[in-house]
């Protein structure tokens, strides 16, 4: 029986964990309880069985004593006491009695010893100061004690019970574990493939099992997974129709206009739909694109964030640049682009107060930590409190001044999948002397890791100006609401 567990399910919390936790009390308690019942069940019997016994020793000894010659009975009460254990001592007057312990085995033995003996029978557990197990009795008028040692009627040590009954614990907790194991497999082994499947990779199927539950589960995952492939292949080869199908068009349509004999105004105005409806696709595109397979290779953020500056300033945003040089991080340049251009697309549309100003943007990349941060800062009029989380949605416009762009709504969904694929986190705050604050936290590439890989040159980097890292964003001190994307985890 293979037992290929996932070792975050013997973590508190896993079901592995839970169950066998589970188990254990229920085995502990049932050991206990059946000692204690045992203990307690014993008591008559034992008193029994011990007060027969010591009763065959008193009388036999009696027997013994009154038939053997007079001469002999030195050698024979020596005879008991090194071979057998058991003394014979006359009974005093001024004898000191010390009763038995007083527990429920003691007194049930001294009233059962009576009951054999006669009831002028005296059971003593010290006599003079010397212990064991005194009884009392009598021959031709003289009365005798006969002790034992107690150990010879002890019953098995506590240490012993411990040591067996922990052995008992043990073993039920291992068989435990195994059925536990065995139980948890099958849906170990499913938590592995819906992780494998959220991740965008293809799960190997599910086998086939005895059990009828657990073989229906598997089977219906499968077919999902069929089924998941298959409307990948239709969105893929849909996505590569609309590339082709709409843009073809638009390409047909802004050649048309720069042909039409329409005033320049009317060519600058149509051909600005087109680019409009042309981005409008791109979103859609960009949005539905499935995760990349690909390997994650080092990036620098720092030349993304440059590359973008020089292109909104070349349309004429006034920049203010704080990027430290070689900030790195381990991600796809292609979606990390992707991200960066949106939001500072974003402050370029939405940074400005009024349509004739000039937007003002901050870009600031740097280190904190463990973490790459990146902050782009506009000087807009800003959002409402109560829609910096909604605008984060896909297809979301507010209805104040930002809702007088082009776009479909998709360009912060589309930061939000990737810095989630990236294991990063982000946040949107209003500025307190107004605009909008966006800050992008990746885990950086550094140590180990760093020294593994190709760097390469960034030509575009030589000449540029490093900003301080010492130097605190100015909107450090402002409330910002979190909106916090883990790294995916497997399950457990």
């Amino acid at each position: 029986m293979s037992l290929n567990l996932n070792w975050r399910a013997l973590l508190p919390g896993g079901l592995f964990w839970r169950t066998f936790v589970l188990i254990g009390l229920m085995l502990t308690l049932s050991l206990t309880s059946w000692v204690l019942a045992f203990r307690a069940l014993e008591v008559a019997p034992r008193a029994e069985q011990l007060a027969q016994h010591m009763a065959s020793i008193v009388n036999v000894t009696r027997a013994a004593i009154v038939h053997s010659a007079a001469e002999r009975r030195r050698a024979l009460l020596v005879d008991l006491a090194h071979n057998e254990s058991i003394r014979i001592y006359p009974l005093e007057p001024d004898d000191t009695i010390g009763a038995l312990p007083d527990d429920a085995l003691n007194n049930e033995l001294g009233a059962r010893l009576k009951s054999r003996l006669g009831p002028g029978t005296l059971v003593a557990g010290e006599v003079n100061g010397v212990p064991g197990l005194w009884v009392s009795f009598v021959i031709d008028d003289d009365a005798y004690w006969v002790a034992i040692a107690r150990d010879r009627l002890e019953r098995v040590p506590g240490v012993e019970w411990v040591f067996w009954g922990t052995a008992a614990l043990l073993l039920s907790l291992a068989g435990a574990a195994v059925i536990v194991a065995y139980v948890n497999q099958p849906l170990a082994r499913l938590g592995r493939a819906a992780f494998m499947l959220s991740r965008g990779q293809t799960p190997p199927p599910l086998p086939r099992s005895n059990l009828r539950e657990i073989r229906l589960v598997n089977e219906s995952f499968n077919r999902m997974v069929e089924d998941l492939q298959r409307i990948e292949g239709d969105r893929a080869l849909i996505l590569a129709g609309i590339s082709h199908d709409l843009r073809t068009p638009l390409a047909r349509l802004g050649l048309e206009i720069e042909m039409a004999p329409v005033s320049q105004e009317t060519r600058d105005a149509m051909a600005d739909d087109i680019a409009q409806m042309d981005k409008i696709v791109t979103q859609f595109l960009d949005y539905a694109r499935p995760q990349t397979s690909a390997p994650a290779t080092l990036v620098d953020v720092s030349a993304i964030a440059t590359a973008q500056a020089d292109r909104i300033e070349r349309v004429g945003a006034k920049i203010e640049r704080h990027i430290l040089p070689r900030v790195c991080v381990l991600g796809h340049e292609t979606e990390l682009t992707r991200v960066i251009t949106n939001i500072v697309d974003n402050a370029r549309k939405y940074g400005k107060r009024h349509d004739n100003d000039t937007p003002e943007i901050e870009i600031w990349v740097r280190r904190n930590g463990p973490m790459a941060m990146i902050e782009v800062l506009d000087n807009g009029p800003g959002v409402s409190e109560q829609d910096l989380e909604r605008i984060k949605r896909p297809f979301t416009r507010v209805n104040e001044a930002r809702s007088q762009a082009s776009g479909a709504g998709l360009g912060l969904a589309i930061v939000e999948r990737v810095v989630k694929r990236a294991g990063g986190t982000w946040r949107i705050a209003n500025r307190p002397q107004g605009g909008l604050a966006i800050t992008i936290e990746l885990p950086i590439l550094q140590g180990k890791d760093f020294a593994q890989t190709v760097v390469m040159p960034s030509p575009a980097r030589e000449d540029a100006a490093p900003a301080a890292p010492a130097v605190a964003s100015p909107t450090a001190t402002a409330p910002r609401p979190v909106a916090t994307v883990p790294p995916d985890q497997p399950p457990s």
